[in-house]
């Protein structure tokens, strides 16, 4: 099992352990992004929505925090851009961007 995230986020599925392992990746190569992105990497696997003004902002902070990123390791910058790409498309579209 895993996410399923909408507007492409999920192209081949992400496993709960390793968006886990992204979310520790990020809160050291970026702390600074660490408030806006704690809404996208919950400890359940349970789904949720987030608005398209939120996921604008979250968008926007992992592209920051993908950049960090990829000073270490490119496959899971690759992982966290691929993830803001879709958050700012459901912004675009004025649609809620889903985890499930």
């Amino acid at each position: 099992m895993g996410w399923s995230i909408s507007h492409g986020g999920t192209q081949h599925g992400f496993s709960y352990g390793s968006v886990a392992e992204l979310r520790d990746k990020l809160a050291t190569a970026a702390p600074q992004e660490s408030a806006t992105l704690t809404v996208i990497f919950p400890g359940s696997g349970d789904p949720f929505k987030i608005s398209p003004s939120n996921a604008q902002k979250i968008g926007d902070s992992l592209h920051r925090a993908a950049d960090r990123l990829r000073m270490w390791d490119r496959k899971w910058a690759a992982m966290a851009r691929q993830i803001a790409d879709s958050a700012l498309l459901a912004a675009k579209l004025g649609e809620p961007w889903r985890w499930s």
